[in-house]
């Protein structure tokens, strides 16, 4: 004697079933972590944070999400259960500070060789953390070349040595490297070597 079994056709797998689970219990997960939140205070409303990869001041504790404010002025929302399976960094009680740099490479150049050589440098340079990690992004798009915005943090003791020095040794090491760089940078970087 066989029995058959036929699952309803939406539910025809264990993955099936193990999302649709999982997506039922993300509610009461965010809800259950905001109250821990609130019960163990890691973060204050005005605290300068960073979570897997979001960056921000907190601006609202909320039950389901966590609202932080971006260095760009932009909401982002953080699922409350990100902070009990992500590592989080409280900025604000660390004595640390964010150093904008920029280079501009010209659009020849391969963008994943850029981004490496810019992280090489930067894990070399004593003075810059390596946690928050840099961060290199695309900032705008221009007629010959790719401007590029590079975000590093340093103890606040040691930021006037990174503000001034580290953009143009960036450079310098850039067109060490052979990368063709606009000739702004270029030029910054020759009158300093």
């Amino acid at each position: 004697m066989w029995i058959e079994l036929n699952p309803p056709n939406n539910l025809t797998t264990m993955g099936q079933i193990e999302s649709k689970i999982r997506k039922a219990l993300q509610p009461m997960l965010e809800v259950f972590s905001g109250l821990l939140i609130r019960a163990t205070s890691p973060f204050r409303k005005g605290d300068f944070i960073e979570i897997d990869g979001r960056l921000g001041s907190v601006e609202h504790k909320g039950i389901r999400f966590t609202i932080l404010r971006s260095i760009d002025g932009e909401p982002v929302h953080v699922s409350n259960t990100l902070f009990f399976t992500k590592h989080l960094h409280n900025l604000s009680h660390q004595n640390i500070v964010n150093v904008d740099l920029e280079t501009k490479v010209c659009y020849s150049e391969n963008m994943a060789k850029i981004k490496k050589l810019i992280n090489d440098y930067l894990s070399n340079n004593k003075l810059v953390l390596r946690n928050p990690s840099p961060k290199v992004v695309v900032k705008k798009m221009k007629n010959s070349h790719v401007e590029l915005g590079v975000k590093v943090w340093c103890s606040l003791e040691k930021y006037l040595e990174v503000d001034a020095e580290t953009e143009l040794l960036l450079n310098q090491f850039l067109i060490s490297q052979g990368v063709k760089v606009a000739s702004e940078n270029t030029a910054a970087a020759k009158l300093m070597a």
